[in-house]
């Protein structure tokens, strides 16, 4: 049984999801509804951005956000922190 490529699995998932964002633009609940316990200032790492809903969230809450995605698709679409938030990084894992 052979495992499935996930960069191709995610970038097609992107592609195909034309003008939308696959998961919305709202964070994900999980960093949400942990704000704070967030310190603005410190460091955050952003593990499957894709679109970057979380990451753009937290670096307007003050965090320094480095994140990483599979896909290669997914920072073209990501989402702009201009005027949003401070500093980020963007890697592909």
């Amino acid at each position: 049984m052979s495992r499935p490529d996930q960069e191709a699995v995610w970038s097609a998932r992107y592609r195909d999801a034309g003008a939308d964002y696959v998961f919305g633009t709202l964070p994900n609940r999980f960093p949400a509804h942990r704000a704070e316990l967030l310190g603005s200032g410190s460091n955050a790492l952003s593990v499957a951005d894709g679109e970057g809903r979380n990451a753009v969230w937290m670096a307007e809450q003050g965090l320094r956000v480095t994140a990483t995605e599979i896909s290669p698709v997914a920072p073209a679409r990501r989402m702009s922190v201009r005027g949003r938030g401070r500093d980020r990084e963007s890697c592909r894992a």
